[in-house]
């Protein structure tokens, strides 16, 4: 499932990829399921199939940053159990509560140092696929599905058209992937401040970009340059 509600009983990839869930635990019925996904989800639709095959069912919405580890990442959790009317999904909705701790280390304590060997081989590791790679980006329907929706949020939110933050421009999009690759000294198509990570930015795809200015944009409209920020 996407970050859009979608309806599970339509035959979209979100749909099918739920009926064919279902369908292995109808033939199989395994004492336990756990499912994790966007909060968007239909969760309440999805607690209604499992009850109409005698399971009981509860999830609940979490993020990772109230459990030890500093990263925000919000998804909701679902737990099936094959046996009507359990007090078990239940019980383990209180037992995640009891884990419940936010993160008292910093990100820095959780990253190899600069200087470690295994730093620069995962860089020229993603180099190389980023490379690998260049030859799909014309066929990708990513930001084609995307692109009015971030129209849209930037229309609303009056942040206007720039991308002060990749500085990247759909026009010539596979033309720039390509210098950058060869040349590295040319700057890239997807231009990010020199302390950044700029072999990260090229590997990305266009609505990770432009979701990063829109980021950034949003943020200055509050006084506050994430380029400062953890």
């Amino acid at each position: 499932m996407n970050n859009e509600k979608q309806d599970i009983d339509a035959e979209g990839e979100s749909g099918r990829t739920f009926r064919g869930m279902m369908a292995w635990v109808t033939n199989h019925r395994p004492p336990l399921v756990i499912l994790e996904n966007v909060c968007g989800a239909p969760w309440d639709k999805v607690q209604r199939y499992f009850e109409m095959k005698s399971y009981s069912a509860a999830y609940m919405r979490v993020d990772t940053k109230n459990f030890y580890v500093p990263h925000t990442r919000t998804r909701v959790y679902l737990m099936a159990v094959d046996q009507k009317k359990s007090d078990l999904p239940e019980d383990w909705k209180d037992l995640i509560k009891k884990l419940y701790r936010p993160a008292s280390s910093t990100l820095d304590a959780f990253l190899l140092p600069t200087d470690d060997p295994r730093i620069h081989q995962a860089r020229e590791k993603l180099v190389q696929e980023s490379f690998g790679g260049l030859d799909r980006r014309t066929g990708r329907t990513d930001w084609g599905r995307c692109e009015s929706r971030h129209q849209r949020a930037r229309l609303e939110e009056e942040l206007g058209a720039k991308r002060p933050l990749t500085g990247w421009d759909e026009g010539e999009l596979y033309l720039y992937c390509v210098i950058y690759m060869l040349n590295k000294s040319a700057g890239g198509y997807c231009s990010l401040p020199d302390f950044a990570w700029n072999d990260w930015g090229v590997a990305q795809v266009e609505r990770v970009w432009d979701l990063m200015d829109i980021s950034l944009l949003r943020a200055a409209k509050e006084g506050v340059d994430p380029a400062y920020k953890t």
